[in-house]
């Protein structure tokens, strides 16, 4: 699959993945638009977390997109994620429910990206897909462990079977509790990208402070995007959208 492109921002297949093109997302809060202006300013896409709304329907949900746009403005890329609790978020709802927001979104034209998580149900997703494909929407796969570091080889067939299911970019996110624990993290994220053909762009990130380092230098593993904050954190570690990018451009120029 080739890179992704939306709004004239480009998310790179591992291949070509590096601290220098490297994006960063920063998630916003549905709830509170109040800082999505400055997550517009400071990351390359905004992440809408539509799962803080308390009321979760396609309406409101289409009226959230809007208003997020309008803040955000015409140039930023905008990915629309429902979270749902059993992946650690705010979301109480049935696959069919879930699906249903999906297809909503995607249909809406009000979204760029989709988050999709790989735990719902395949006839589920296979729907979420097509509308996505018919809409013009790009589907980020998404598979979310915050109790612990599965197995390398389980991480890696994670991130394969997101890509094999037609993802158009696939998402892992884990919780350290060792530093070797985010050191396999970054080698499942080199070895999936080898078996995926270095083609289909990764976002991988071991969570929390431990894991920190990993949303630094995973770009140097494959990984093409990453979390940061304008304001508050949806994930534990989080850094500032500022202070990551500073450090991105350090071990830009020290690798070259």
């Amino acid at each position: 699959m080739p890179a992704i492109t939306v709004r004239g921002v480009t998310l790179l297949p591992p291949r070509d993945a590096a601290p220098t093109n490297f994006k960063i997302l920063v998630s916003v809060m549905a709830n509170d638009l109040s800082n999505a202006a400055a997550a517009g300013a400071a990351g390359d896409v905004v992440e809408l977390r539509l799962d803080a709304l308390s009321i979760l329907d396609a309406p409101n949900v289409q009226n959230v997109l809007c208003a997020a746009r309008a803040a955000i403005g015409q140039d930023v890329p905008l990915l629309a994620t429902i979270r749902t609790k059993k992946e650690g978020g705010l979301a109480d709802l049935t696959d069919a429910a879930y699906g249903e927001l999906g297809t909503a979104i995607c249909h809406s034209g009000l979204a760029d990206l989709l988050d999709v998580e790989a735990s719902t149900a395949p006839a589920v997703i296979v729907a979420i897909q097509q509308q996505a494909r018919e809409s013009g929407v790009k589907t980020v796969f998404s598979s979310h462990n915050f109790a612990e570091t599965p197995p390398t080889e389980t991480m890696v067939n994670t991130l394969t079977d997101m890509v094999r299911r037609g993802a158009d970019i696939a998402k892992l996110a884990v919780m350290p509790h060792t530093p070797a624990d985010t050191a396999r993290l970054l080698e499942a994220t080199a070895q999936a990208a080898q078996a995926t053909g270095n083609d289909t762009p990764l976002i991988t990130m071991s969570m929390g402070q431990q894991g920190m380092v990993s949303r630094i230098c995973g770009a140097a593993f494959g990984s093409c995007a990453g979390f940061a904050t304008a304001g508050v954190s949806s994930a534990p570690g989080q850094p500032a959208a500022p202070a990551l990018r500073t450090a991105l451009d350090a071990l830009g120029a020290m690798l070259g």
